[in-house]
């Protein structure tokens, strides 16, 4: 019995209904939901302490973002090969809003420190940083294994500018 070209797309299109949906669009979707929580909190810093609520507002958004992000990838399925490689350069675009959030924030320092502020910002970029390494490592997880290093070094420059933060506004640096 051969095989005829009827058969042979009966199977195909059978095999194609098999393919388990992958999440590449959930990591990138809340890659973006981050991106945008940077922006607006970058927007309330400019501003700084003129608005306090806004800022605290823009920050605890952030911070949701994160958190609703950690449990949505969670929930995913694992990415393939080819998916862990096309969320590199959304992870690379937040990483360069984190750098300038981080920087703007850094720019208003002396009016943080004359508005007694201090404690503030380093408790919610404590939360922040935390957030974004329990996002991070529960990104990685759904990265196949022989690809989690690289995925990890990519990440690391996020991880790299909230330690800046951290450290600009820790107790010995924020007075």
């Amino acid at each position: 019995m051969k095989p005829t070209t009827i058969t042979l797309l009966a199977v195909a299109s059978l095999a194609q209904g098999l393919v388990v949906p992958r999440d590449q669009k959930t990591v990138t979707d809340v890659l973006t939901g981050v991106q945008t929580g940077i922006d607006n909190l970058d927007t309330a810093v400019k501003s700084c302490c003129s608005n306090l609520g806004g800022l605290l507002d823009a920050s605890n958004k952030l911070i949701a973002a994160i958190t609703g992000g950690t449990s949505t990838v969670s929930s995913s399925t694992p990415l393939t090969l080819i998916e862990a490689i096309k969320i590199i350069k959304p992870v690379q675009a937040v990483e360069a809003h984190a750098k300038t959030l981080v920087s703007d924030i850094k720019g208003q320092k002396a009016q943080i420190v004359q508005a007694g502020l201090c404690g503030v910002f380093a408790q919610q970029i404590e939360t922040i940083n935390g957030d974004s390494q329990q996002l991070v490592k529960t990104t990685v997880g759904k990265v196949p294994q022989i690809a989690q290093s690289v995925a990890t070094k990519v990440a690391q420059g996020i991880l790299d500018v909230l330690a800046d933060a951290k450290d600009a506004f820790s107790a010995a640096n924020c007075k």
